[in-house]
């Protein structure tokens, strides 16, 4: 649902996040509700100042229970330096906040009880965005950190089995919670759901993203003239799909190509596995583009 605008970008607020703070404000809680809000609000005003840093044109942001999502108009999540700086200000924006609210209380007194809840709802906010599961901030860290070895669709499809793993977790314990008659269980359990389906969501887009990166690609090279180059080693009957699972973004990639007795045959340029991939799919072999033979 979209309710204005921050900073001069569009601001939707996730109905989740509505439930919460219907929930908080049912039971007495309204003023726990913004603060919750404001303390949200400022994790994702971080996300945004990185991003206008680093010249990102940031098209929506969307306000969700444990924090937010901001949409690039770039793909953030090809360039793993880049994802990994934005992603990690977000949890320390919170730590920021735990000190500012601390040397605030020294000059004004506020409220005992809206002070506690404000340094507690920003440490778990941080603390959360810390698990290395996406969507959450940990996970984009550590896909930034996994996409160098492992390639951009293994990395997102192990964080983001991680996400679903903690989702389940959370329900269960909220279900757990609710049997013992705590019914903040029922908090876990709204942020299980989302989590697992949205660590769903992200290994479904994961291929979506990769195919906008190598179409990008192509612009990068007319425009950069010079990028940095992983090279890759692959047999004959290796498939292309293949192949584009170990790029290991932002490199340009190389992929020597040798036959089944071990013998180095030619190499192919990533810009050639590109065009064959949309031209004839993931499953058609390296082996029959080869350009440049030894």
């Amino acid at each position: 649902m979209r309710v204005g605008t921050y900073l001069g970008i569009p601001v939707k607020v996730n109905p989740l996040f509505f439930v919460l703070l219907l929930g908080a404000a049912l039971f007495g809680l309204l003023p726990q509700s913004l603060i919750l809000f404001a303390v949200v609000l400022w994790h994702e005003t971080a996300h945004i100042l990185v991003a206008r840093l680093y010249h990102l044109d940031v098209t929506e942001v969307e306000l969700l229970p444990f924090g937010g999502v901001a949409r690039f108009e770039a793909l953030l999540q090809t360039n793993p330096a880049l994802e990994w700086k934005t992603a990690v200000i977000g949890p320390l924006s919170n730590v920021v906040l735990i000190g500012l609210l601390y040397a605030v209380q020294q000059y004004y007194a506020l409220p005992p009880e809206h002070y506690e809840f404000a340094v507690l709802a920003s440490g778990g906010l941080c603390l959360f965005n810390l698990l290395p599961a996406l969507p959450l901030d940990g996970g984009r860290v550590l896909r930034s950190i996994l996409v160098r070895r492992r390639g951009f669709r293994e990395a997102t499809d192990l964080a983001a089995r991680i996400g679903q793993v903690i989702g389940v977790l959370m329900c269960c314990w909220g279900a757990y919670t609710l049997y013992l008659g705590y019914m903040g269980g029922g908090a876990f359990i709204v942020l299980g759901v989302f989590v697992f389906t949205a660590a769903a969501s992200e290994r479904k887009n994961a291929a979506y993203i990769l195919m906008r990166y190598l179409t990008q690609k192509k612009t990068a090279i007319r425009l950069q003239r010079v990028l940095p180059v992983h090279q890759l080693l692959a047999t004959v009957e290796t498939s292309v799909g293949e192949v584009v699972q170990k790029f290991r973004p932002p490199a340009y990639h190389i992929v020597w190509i040798m036959n089944l007795e071990g013998e180095l045959l030619g190499m192919v340029g990533e810009l050639d596995i590109i065009n064959v991939l949309f031209a004839e799919g993931a499953h058609a072999k390296v082996g029959t583009l080869m350009r440049n033979e030894i």
